[in-house]
């Protein structure tokens, strides 16, 4: 169980990793290269960028679970 979790937590970090990467900074980042600087909406954000922070937290989430996990099975 615990090599499983072992796992889980390495895939979940290094796409958290990626998505980190993928935000956008003060220069536009690497989300305009996949289109992320086409048209904002009001707030000021793309559509992208709101389903980026969305995907971003599930897997912060996920990360932190199995940070938990591997601190109770250890």
């Amino acid at each position: 169980m615990f090599y499983v979790v072992a796992f889980f937590h390495t895939i979940f970090s290094i796409t958290l990793i990626a998505l980190i990467l993928l935000h956008s900074g003060k220069g536009g980042g690497l989300s305009t290269t996949f289109g992320g600087g086409m048209g904002s909406t009001f707030s000021g954000t793309t559509i992208m960028e709101k389903n980026l922070n969305k995907l971003t937290l599930i897997v912060i989430g996920l990360f932190l679970i199995t940070t938990f996990l591997l601190l109770f099975l250890g």
